[in-house]
């Protein structure tokens, strides 16, 4: 009986050590998944990048537009350009059929001809009019003199003469008086006649409308860009209220939009501004603010936001862009540009000081760095780390506290 119980005793305590060291290991391995599980579970490398903060807007893609038009009625012969043709300012667009405004000219330049000969055959018959008045003015005068003296012989020597024939005389004088008079005031007009002539006026403008018609059936550019819409075909009727086609002036491309009381102030003219386009996700446009309304956009009144209209000029268009493109706006109000940055999360603070998490040879080590701008998501580090190396961080969001 005793040896039995002996056996059964050292039994009992080797079953009692196995189960002793199969719970230390368990332990153990718990211990080390437990330390897995807080570890850090997360990666990024320290790469350069920019760091923005702005306000964002939506709105809309919007070209500089003319509107070209013909000034006078007709039928479209020729057009020269295409839609999406690059033009410069004076290039020929389009022309009408010009054989009506072509007679009209030619009309108008026969009259004018025919007035201004008209005109000069006028002014010989003024001028030999003038010339036979003054001849006549010189007999005339010639003729008063002699009377002048008769009678003035007469009233030196009255005794000698008889009183009818002194008063016969003087009668004589004072009618070769008036005649000469009127005939002084006849030459005046006909030299204001003379050097008057009839006026070309009225053949002279409507010889100059008539050029201008004809001039007007061609239609040129009137500003450079590229060709947007042409309205009308070869063979079809155009008139003055129609438009004929659209230019995009110089190619300037703006976005539209409005900006709400709150952020308006933050604006100024000449701000960078990134634009994103709907249409486009892998293109980027920077631009400035080159307008901002000082009246309120009206509309909204009911929902009681007051907003502003804002003007932005894109600096890098692309012939990708298209009138009325939905976009997206950021204004920046500051901005860090190609900067070594870390996740906001990756970065912890011990002591006031900032530190991350890294992985060296498959080993988690602490460093102590010096950051800059943030974002709220990305942080700008301004030394202790190397582009390419990675930190680690914790699924759950944290940060510098």
């Amino acid at each position: 009986m005793t040896k039995i119980s002996i056996k059964r005793k050292w039994l009992l305590l080797l079953v009692l050590a196995v189960f002793i060291a199969a719970g230390l290991f368990a332990w153990h391995k718990l211990q080390n998944q437990a330390k897995e599980t807080a570890a850090p579970d997360e990666q990024a490398k320290v790469q350069r990048k920019d760091i923005v903060v702005g306000l964002e807007s939506d709105g809309t893609i919007n070209f500089s537009k003319v509107n070209l038009q013909f000034t006078i009625k007709g039928t479209v012969k020729e057009i020269l350009v295409k839609e999406g043709d690059p033009i410069k300012q004076g290039d020929l667009i389009a022309r009408l059929d010009s054989d009506d405004y072509e007679n009209q000219y030619q009309l108008a330049h026969a009259k004018l001809q025919d007035a201004q000969q008209q005109i000069k055959d006028d002014k010989n018959s003024r001028l030999n009019s003038l010339l036979t008045g003054e001849a006549s003015l010189m007999k005339m005068q010639s003729s008063l003199e002699t009377l002048k003296a008769a009678y003035a012989e007469m009233e030196r020597i009255p005794d000698a003469f008889a009183a009818n024939d002194m008063k016969t005389k003087k009668r004589d004088l004072e009618i070769a008086q008036k005649e000469y008079d009127n005939q002084v005031k006849a030459l005046d007009i006909a030299r204001e006649a003379y050097e008057r002539s009839k006026s070309l006026e009225q053949e002279e403008i409507s010889l100059k409308i008539a050029q201008q018609n004809l001039d007007n059936t061609r239609l040129y550019a009137p500003v450079s860009g590229t060709m947007l819409k042409l309205q009308k075909k070869v063979g079809e009727a155009v008139n003055d209220e129609q438009d004929f086609a659209v230019v995009h002036e110089n190619n300037e491309v703006e976005m539209n939009t409005k900006v709400i009381e709150y952020d308006v102030g933050r604006l100024k003219v000449g701000q960078k501004v990134n634009v994103t386009v709907e249409a486009l996700p892998d293109k980027k446009y920077t631009g400035e603010v080159t307008k901002i309304d000082h009246l309120p956009v009206t509309g909204n009144e009911s929902s009681g936001l007051v907003n502003y209209a804002v003007v932005i000029k894109l600096q890098n268009a692309d012939s990708d862009l298209k009138d009325g493109m939905t976009a997206k706006a950021t204004f920046v109000i500051k901005e860090v540009l190609n900067c070594l940055v870390v996740p906001y999360r990756a970065v912890t603070v011990h002591d006031g000081k900032p530190f991350v998490t890294l992985l060296e040879q498959g080993q988690k080590v602490e460093r102590e760095i010096k950051t800059g701008f943030t974002d709220g998501t990305t942080v700008e580090v301004l030394d202790g780390l190397r582009g390419n190396e990675t930190v680690l961080y914790a699924k759950k969001p944290g940060g510098p506290r």
